[in-house]
């Protein structure tokens, strides 16, 4: 949590001008995300308001400002040692005890709360970023694919032309033109979906739709081997969503406290000073100036008020502490959702790797050694070709869905699982 919270304020600085350059040239998640750090104006407004309540917290903890009056006498007093022509005071108010304390606690609080939406907020970009990210690459990896299996039906076309010069029939041929109009088809539209695609990313990176966009160059992937009774159990410390509501608990009970130090009064000290001009006959001390000390105390004469006041927030407080218990029930099952979507996306692309492409690929080789010396029919190889066809988009479907969810995991438990480096919290 340290490392995310230091990587936050870092990312706050200017990012190097190759920054730019490497997303035109070379575009990895992990420039992306660096990216969108920088160039977000929704974070940047978040980082802002968190650092303007941080400066708060020193106003609130301050004394009033003095309240300096001044009086002019329109028609002099006349006293014994000269008429009174003028009059200034100087007042500082001192607020009861322990109010002071509680609003400072009460600003400590609420920086706090806007300084976890501030980090939360990096991670619903991330999250946001990662799925424009990982769908770019699936679309990639889909349009090469169909590539190869339009060059494989290519050269599978070629050898059904020289069987039918040799006498066989002519009805391969036209299965492999069929099964080439429908992968061509199908490539045309996978590249019409590019733009979208690359809109869909720039949205997330605030770049115009249509700025330039080369391929992902890789999609990142890593095992995640995470406890699930330990990640949950530290949900009150990693989650920004569930500090921020238990900062907001902290500031109700704060606020319950300062409502009931307002019963206590206030009191205000002040020096007054009066000018007075020379009297019209001699006397003693003519002229002399008047100066007298005030001690000022507000009276919180009014219980109802003030019961309304201790009340109102102390629901403030309930509500908040309800909110808290509510959001640590569905962030429970909102994390594990994202568990198990991920531990299936870990089965289906072992399924996909390690069994059922390589039976797929050898599937398709044995048909057409069988179809060459005639032992098979063409439609055989075509269905033998389809399935490897639907494998290998299933696997690069698991796979860009495992990036997904571990954003989603990320965003979730406030913990990077963004990152090369495998995690475990056993």
């Amino acid at each position: 949590m340290l490392k995310y919270s230091l990587l936050l304020i870092a990312l706050q600085t200017a990012l190097p001008a190759s920054q730019a350059d490497n997303l035109q040239t070379n575009l990895t998640l992990e420039s992306a995300l660096l990216y969108g750090a920088e160039n977000n104006p929704k974070l940047r407004a978040s980082f802002n308001q968190w650092k303007g309540f941080e400066e708060n917290i020193s106003v609130q903890k301050a004394l009033p400002d003095p309240k300096l009056t001044y009086g002019y006498y329109f028609e002099s007093v006349e006293t014994k040692v000269g008429p009174q022509n003028h009059q200034f005071r100087l007042a500082q108010t001192f607020p009861g005890f322990g109010k002071l304390s509680s609003k400072k606690a009460i600003a400590s609080a609420l920086a706090a709360t806007f300084g976890e939406h501030y980090k939360q907020e990096k991670l619903n970009l991330d999250f946001s970023i990662t799925q424009a990210y990982a769908e770019l690459y699936y679309l990639k990896r889909s349009i090469d694919i169909t590539r190869d299996r339009i060059s494989l039906i290519q050269d599978l076309e070629k050898v059904a032309r020289t069987r039918y010069k040799a006498g066989s029939p002519m009805a391969p041929i036209l299965q492999a033109q069929v099964e080439l109009g429908r992968l061509e088809d199908r490539l045309s539209s996978l590249n019409d979906l590019r733009g979208s695609h690359v809109a869909r990313l720039n949205a997330a990176l605030n770049r115009p739709a249509g700025a330039s966009l080369p391929w992902p160059s890789n999609l990142p992937y890593s095992i995640i081997n995470v406890d699930e009774a330990t990640l949950l159990k530290e949900l009150p410390r990693t989650s920004p969503a569930l500090s921020a509501l238990a900062h907001n608990v902290e500031q109700g009970s704060h606020r319950v406290q300062l409502a009931k130090r307002e019963r206590l009064p206030d009191f205000t000290v002040g020096v007054q000073y009066i000018m007075t001009g020379d009297a019209d006959v001699p006397v003693t001390d003519s002229g002399k100036d008047a100066i007298i000390g005030t001690v000022g105390i507000n009276i919180p004469l009014w219980i109802g008020k003030n019961q309304a006041r201790i009340a109102s927030a102390d629901h403030q407080r309930i509500a908040a502490q309800l909110t808290l218990e509510n959001r640590e029930q569905t962030l429970d099952a909102d994390i594990q959702q994202a568990l198990y979507k991920l531990r299936d996306a870990d089965r289906k692309i072992n399924l996909y790797r390690d069994s059922l492409i390589p039976k797929a690929e050898q599937s398709l080789e044995v048909n057409r050694k069988s179809y060459e010396a005639g032992r098979m029919e063409f439609i055989n190889l075509i269905d033998a070709e389809r399935m490897l066809l639907e494998f290998e988009l299933s696997h690069e479907r698991a796979l860009a869905d495992h990036l997904k969810y571990r954003a989603e995991l990320s965003k979730l438990a406030g913990i990077d699982f963004l990152t090369g480096e495998a995690h475990e919290t056993n």
